[in-house]
């Protein structure tokens, strides 16, 4: 909800979590949510390339795995050509003007209203070292954010955590750079690994105020997340509970 709210606005939001954690496909599975109802969509995809991405987005599409239903994927991907979804080219280190200026043309062109960028670290790599880097960051997401307000858009940042204890909890502290990323970010959702589930949670929320938690599980098929109901939650508790008492018995 958090993110549906302000999708259409002047904001901006980070995700982050651990490496592997499913970073991309959450606010993939987000985007397309957001874009089946008529939000129109810019991607960025730095890190994986548009082939990957497109395939991953397929299957939360038809949520099915369309490598076992090839007869089907031709009707679904004529459907999935019918959102209002487009694609930047880039892939890896990129300039920032050129991605401006992409992110520019389609608000003017396409009326996208919903830019994601995936990931920063990956679009801004071998751009300034040391220091450089954290003041490259910094000004990037200045930008953005100014890009937001002025255009009217909603822009997703992906951004890695720093390197921290993998057996803690990670907050809003640990997103990589300085602390002017969540700063200017107006919200700000983590994945978290948890001790018997994952769940995401929104650790700030500008606009209501609203933080909380959602636990979730991950279909591999459809490449889909899906919360926890609380009977689920309340085997998984069982379960932990009972695992821990008989190695310590």
């Amino acid at each position: 909800d958090v993110y549906k709210r302000q999708v259409s606005t002047q904001s901006t939001g980070i995700i982050t979590g651990p490496t592997g954690i499913g970073k991309t496909s959450i606010i993939s599975q987000l985007s397309l949510d957001y874009c089946m109802q008529g939000v129109n969509t810019l991607w960025g995809s730095f890190e994986i390339n548009n082939v990957r991405l497109v395939k991953k987005m397929m299957s939360q599409f038809a949520v099915k795995d369309l490598e076992h239903s090839l007869d089907e994927f031709e009707d679904f991907a004529t459907k999935f050509s019918q959102l209002p979804m487009y694609f930047m080219k880039f892939f890896g280190s990129s300039g920032m003007d050129e991605v401006m200026d992409a992110m520019d043309y389609a608000v003017y062109v396409y009326d996208v209203e919903h830019v994601v960028l995936d990931n920063l670290q990956f679009m801004t790599s071998g751009q300034g070292r040391g220091f450089e880097r954290f003041e490259f960051l910094d000004a990037s997401i200045e930008k953005f954010r100014k890009f937001a307000s002025l255009r009217n858009v909603h822009i997703t940042l992906v951004i890695h955590p720093r390197k921290e204890d993998e057996n803690r909890a990670l907050s809003t502290s640990s997103v990589f750079g300085t602390a002017k990323a969540t700063q200017e970010a107006d919200n700000v959702l983590i994945i978290q690994k948890g001790k018997f589930t994952r769940y995401l949670e929104v650790t700030k929320n500008r606009f209501s105020g609203r933080l909380g938690k959602i636990p979730y599980r991950f279909d591999p098929e459809t490449n889909k997340i899906y919360e926890r109901t609380p009977r689920e939650m309340d085997e998984l508790r069982k379960n932990f509970k009972k695992t821990h008492t008989e190695q310590i018995l």
